[in-house]
């Protein structure tokens, strides 16, 4: 996870809002995030919230935190 932005903040739909060219949520999750992309999208999982915006890559889709 970091902070630093690798997408265009504007090609970013936040979860809970389907955008009009969105069909279907990726089914990424890491903790307690849920990655806010359309399915099939390329690079790392984003989840964006008020507080801030998480990024995981593929190794960790799935985990939680809690287990660790």
């Amino acid at each position: 996870m970091h902070d630093r932005p690798t997408t265009d903040p504007r090609a970013v739909t936040p979860v809970g809002r389907a955008g009009p060219d969105r069909d279907e949520h990726c089914p990424g999750r890491f903790d307690s995030w849920h990655c806010g992309l359309p399915q099939g999208h390329g690079g790392l999982h984003v989840a964006e919230e008020p507080q801030g915006r998480t990024t995981w890559n593929d190794a960790l889709d799935g985990r939680d935190l809690s287990f660790l």
